[in-house]
């Protein structure tokens, strides 16, 4: 069953084009390599008031919580430059069923 990490990330308008740049950098360096990572998306929100949302997809949540206590985690975390994130809401989520084309 796959385990999916949903981070809503709020950001401040002024900040915007910094964290676009300087998150999908340090998701393009970080996760490339990570045990049981699916995949990893950066949504950008559409409507006013909502965060962006950070969304990674793990083959089960045994696999989360390596990558928890990794290397790319902390590297992940600690990128330089960044903009300042405003707040977040970090949920967990198993997939209960789902169609793929």
């Amino acid at each position: 069953m796959m385990f999916v990490v949903i981070n809503e990330l709020f950001v401040a308008n002024e900040n915007r084009a910094v964290f676009e740049r300087n998150f999908a950098a340090s998701m393009r360096d970080t996760l490339q390599d990570v045990d049981g990572l699916r995949g990893a998306r950066l949504l950008r929100p559409a409507e006013l008031g909502r965060g962006y949302l950070s969304i990674l997809e793990f083959t089960e949540e045994r696999a989360y919580s390596a990558y928890l206590e990794s290397d790319a985690f902390q590297a992940a975390h600690h990128w330089p430059d960044h903009a300042p994130i405003d707040g977040n809401r970090l949920t967990t989520y198993e997939v209960l069923t789902g169609i793929e084309q």
